[in-house]
């Protein structure tokens, strides 16, 4: 179970600053708890929703959103690659070089990522697709774990019950205010889970919100 995973090296990836805190902000405060744990952050969310109509003080404010969650969540080293965008072939291929590197450097056991073919944001898929395209320069092939974000998964391979971490990921996602006042990500994700909690059958073991997950394995 994902959430007796102890003493392993776990690499999370956030296409944009608010994304793990959103799919798996329950999951990642229990884990960090127990195992050595990288963020790494691809975009500093410059195209994101701008309720400062000013781009320097949307992205300066998505940052410091992210780097006070991740402290609430326990996670001390975050990783920004501040790129406005991963479009472009050439900003792909910098990305592609760069991730390479942080995780030769890091050599993990899991990483946690968008799925890349399944979640419904363009960015999330090319971010993940770059990240496992580069797994075979690795030590030891790391676990490769897809949480949910821009869509809800009709199936899992692994769940953790964050029934009991709820107000803690409320918390953890409250401190993306800039996002938050633009679009409702807060109650639209724990619907998803409260969602698998009553559709996938967990209420019966008095469950009432469940972080599902997939493993992905590379053919």
């Amino acid at each position: 179970m994902i959430s007796n995973i102890r003493n392993k090296k776990i690499v999370l990836i956030s296409p944009h600053p608010d994304d793990v805190e959103i799919g798996m902000g329950g999951t990642a405060f229990l884990l960090a708890k127990k195992n050595k744990i990288h963020h790494l952050i691809a975009t500093n969310g410059a195209n994101s929703a701008n309720i400062f109509k000013d781009k320097k003080k949307l992205v300066e404010a998505r940052k410091e959103e992210a780097i006070n969650s991740n402290k609430y969540m326990g996670i001390k080293n975050i990783k920004f690659f501040e790129y406005d965008e991963v479009k472009s072939k050439s900003i792909k291929l910098e990305f592609e070089v760069k991730t390479k590197e942080y995780l030769k450097r890091i050599n993990p056991d899991y990483i946690f990522l968008p799925h890349p073919s399944l979640d419904n944001h363009p960015t999330h898929r090319i971010v993940s697709k770059a990240v496992i395209n580069n797994l075979h320069m690795l030590e030891k092939k790391p676990k490769i774990i897809c949480y949910e974000v821009w869509g809800a998964f009709r199936k899992h391979d692994y769940f953790v019950d964050i029934s009991k971490t709820i107000k803690i990921k409320k918390k953890i996602i409250s401190f993306h205010k800039s996002q938050l006042k633009v679009k409702d990500y807060l109650n639209g994700i724990l619907g998803i889970n409260k969602y698998h909690a009553i559709f996938d059958d967990f209420i019966k073991d008095n469950a009432k919100y469940i972080e599902v997950f997939l493993e992905y394995k590379s053919t």
